[in-house]
């Protein structure tokens, strides 16, 4: 996939920006984020602007996947040419889309998934993760970095943060077992305390 980058920084800027303003945002686990090769960033999922919070606190150009359902229009546009990789209801082509991720990753690009497959809609903390994202790493041997987002977009309130933890090599383990690793580390960061030391936005924009 060729992305534009000069519109994707210019769409990242534009949603920090956004973000900082209204929302506040905490960041942790910078240092975590790898600054080159391939990687897939992986965590969970509640609210539509995740993958936007995400995506801005590195340089990496992060190729998300997204539904087809928000695909069109002018919104849709926007998307694929900064990078978004579309999953279709017809399964045989996502066959096209999941090859198209993987030679991002054999290319040393980074892809961006939520292994929930949809947004939780539930009480519960997170919901049963697909394997999809383990396979693909072990597929193009690449290492997840998982991240969780705490708290809510809520408009000129605190308490939104999101946590990048430590890369994991699931490659030697199998596919199951590699699985529960990722969901169990996620799970961690959304449980985590609130007592370190953040990295507010503004700042994670120049890294």
């Amino acid at each position: 996939m060729k992305e534009n980058k000069v519109l994707y920084n210019i769409v990242k800027g534009i949603c920090s920006v956004i973000l900082r303003i209204l929302y506040w945002p905490k960041v942790y686990g910078k240092k975590n984020i790898p600054k080159e090769g391939s990687f897939i960033l992986a965590g969970n999922h509640k609210h539509a602007y995740d993958p936007v919070l995400a995506m801005i606190n590195t340089k990496r150009i992060i190729h998300y996947f997204a539904k087809e359902e928000v695909s069109g229009g002018f919104h849709g546009f926007i998307m694929r040419k900064i990078g978004t990789i579309i999953v279709y209801k017809d399964r045989n082509k996502n066959v096209t889309s999941v090859m198209e991720a993987e030679k991002i990753l054999k290319n040393g690009g980074v892809i961006g998934i939520f292994p929930e497959g949809t947004r939780n809609r539930t009480d519960k903390p997170i919901q049963k993760f697909k394997t999809g994202t383990v396979n693909m790493a072990q597929k193009t041997n690449t290492i997840i970095v998982p991240f969780a987002i705490r708290g809510t977009f809520k408009i000129f309130k605190k308490g939104l943060e999101i946590e990048y933890g430590k890369p994991l090599d699931v490659s030697n383990i199998e596919v199951e077992e590699a699985n529960d690793l990722l969901k169990n580390e996620v799970l961690k960061l959304l449980k985590n305390n609130m007592s370190k030391e953040t990295v507010p936005l503004a700042e994670s924009r120049k890294i």
